[in-house]
């Protein structure tokens, strides 16, 4: 498997930039729980921690969302060489982004089906061999 889950072990710095109600999501509880089962929740939010070495490529995360509900993706990344791309329903790209910055990015849903989110690793030329970060995803 591509995608690999990181220990606990990340960065102090990095557990406490995440609310810790966040972190008690369900990785898999995203994309796969009914909209009913949210009626009272403005947002549906998944924190996600990968581990990536040069070059290597994660599956694609499939988040299902309906017609004109919203993907955030915000990144948090230690400097590492990390792109993601984000497909539509149709398997089309819609773009491909750099992490390396202080903000998320939204994608609206234009029909109903899944959006699908992608990490590709860069070159890594420092000694670290492993490039750990984690990604945070909501839907509203």
């Amino acid at each position: 498997m591509n995608k690999k889950i990181v220990s606990a072990a990340l960065s102090t710095a990095l557990v406490l930039s995440v609310s810790t109600s966040v972190m008690a999501s369900s990785p898999t509880g995203i994309g796969t729980a009914t909209p009913s089962s949210y009626a009272n929740l403005e947002a549906r939010e998944v924190v996600k921690y990968y581990s990536l070495t040069s070059y290597e490529v994660t599956e694609k995360e499939a988040f299902v969302l309906k017609k004109g509900e919203e993907l955030t993706v915000f990144v948090y990344n230690s400097g590492f060489p990390i792109t993601y791309t984000v497909y539509d329903a149709d398997g089309q790209p819609l773009g491909t982004y750099n992490t390396n910055t202080p903000y998320g990015r939204i994608f609206t849903a234009q029909k109903n089906g899944p959006l699908y989110v992608q990490f590709k690793a860069g070159a890594n030329s420092s000694f670290v061999k492993k490039m750990n970060f984690s990604a945070k995803f909501a839907i509203s």
